[in-house]
């Protein structure tokens, strides 16, 4: 059977694509074919999204020291900002997803209930999507290759400043994000230790893992090596489609585990065909230059690289405020927990909780029917003790099923 993709804006503002096209190979092969929205719900969250909205933050100073100019944000939201201005969840996206891409998980009785809860999903800083309206990036500022190297807790910074300067929200009832978003709300966790209640960080890491800068150095140099790649300086109407779709593709190798490409995939010829579509999608809904930045941004990552952590990680998890519900999945094999930290943060956080997906789709597991009833269940939950004033979480700290806290289950 073939596989189908969206076409025209809606790809565009699908960040999560690849792993709502990984999940419908396999109910395909499973013998159950779904169109997109009914499979992952998005069409009831879309409903609540408001307009693209815009923040202008003007020089944004890194912590390299360099400076941005005109940086500008571009945001959606959903439900309604009470009028005390205290019931409002920050979400982050991925590496490849833009403002839509946890759209998923918002709406009237979802994970993020917007019956009660105002969910702010920025487009990140340099984030990859090819849309020309979403935030400031290397490709969007004019400044492509020039364009300074930023981290994590640059994004954060800037997210940030949206939610102060732009929204006047002083306190956030949760910080949350998939992926890279996980990781930088890792990171909110450490830098802006009392401005939350709850971090829920899904598939992250605390820190990069040599694995880690192995893959993506691998992803970039499939880009740059693309004849149209041009040192960067490749014009808009020629990028390098044929690199990028392949550069990604590396990382997705990692980002599923055995299970599903034996579940998935009847035989090699599957494979072949299933290689060859995504590699051409992806190269033209990302942007390589900006995925590029972003990928150096992920493998520079650390939650206690900046004082007065100075490489700690116990520490910088000791140093954690708010209540921290970790959703890893031990199948994934790009965030993998114990190489990326996960572990010994919630080993060490004053208040913390683990919450397997346990789910073979591995690092978009988040996205499979098991990995939303996880996180829905496990986010209202805690959500509900929130606003009743009850601490900490219910249920145990790790997983019952899990033998060792230190190691996902063999």
């Amino acid at each position: 059977m073939a596989l189908t993709m969206p076409s025209g804006p809606k790809r565009q503002h699908n960040g999560w694509l690849w792993g709502r096209f990984w999940l419908q190979a396999r109910q395909m092969a499973a013998g159950v074919a779904l169109a997109l929205t009914s499979a992952y719900g998005v069409s009831s969250a879309a409903a609540q999204t408001s307009p693209v909205q815009t923040c202008q933050l003007g020089d944004l100073r890194l912590e390299s020291g360099s400076v941005i100019p005109n940086v500008r944000m571009t945001y959606i939201t959903h439900g309604t900002l009470n009028a005390e201005r205290s019931n409002a969840i920050l979400s982050i996206h991925g590496l490849r997803g833009n403002r839509d891409a946890q759209s998923f998980l918002a709406g009237p009785g979802k994970a993020f209930d917007t019956d009660h809860y105002f969910v702010i999903q920025p487009d990140t800083l340099g984030v990859a999507s090819t849309n020309p309206n979403a935030t400031t990036s290397p490709t969007r500022s004019g400044m492509n290759m020039s364009f300074p190297r930023f981290t994590l807790r640059d994004m954060v910074n800037a997210e940030h400043r949206l939610v102060t300067e732009c929204l006047n929200v002083r306190h956030l009832v949760a910080v949350t994000g998939i992926s890279m978003g996980g990781n930088a709300s890792m990171q909110w966790a450490v830098s802006y230790p009392d401005f939350m209640d709850a971090v829920i960080p899904v598939v992250p890491m605390a820190q990069a893992s040599r694995q880690d800068a192995f893959i993506w150095e691998l992803a970039r140099q499939a880009i740059m090596l693309d004849p149209k790649w041009r040192d960067g300086a490749y014009p808009a109407d020629d990028p390098p489609r044929r690199g990028v779709g392949v550069g990604i593709n590396i990382q997705n190798a990692f980002g599923f585990s055995a299970e599903s490409f034996a579940e998935m995939f009847r035989d090699r010829a599957a494979v072949d065909r299933f290689v060859a579509t995504t590699s051409e999608q992806l190269g033209a809904t990302t942007d390589g230059r900006d995925w590029i930045y972003r990928t150096w941004a992920i493998v520079d990552h650390d939650i206690a690289a900046a004082p007065p952590f100075n490489g700690d990680l116990r520490a910088a998890a000791r140093s954690i405020h708010a209540r921290l519900l970790l959703i890893p999945n031990c199948f994934d094999q790009l965030h993998t927990p114990g190489a990326g930290g996960v572990m010994e943060v919630a080993a060490n956080a004053p208040t913390a909780k683990i919450a397997d997906i346990d789910d073979t789709l591995g690092h978009s597991g988040n996205n499979s029917p098991r990995g939303v009833t996880v996180i829905t269940a496990e986010v209202r939950d805690l959500l509900q003790r929130i606003s009743d004033g009850r601490p900490g979480f219910n249920g145990p700290r790790f997983p019952r099923h899990w033998v060792r806290a230190d190691r996902c289950p063999g």
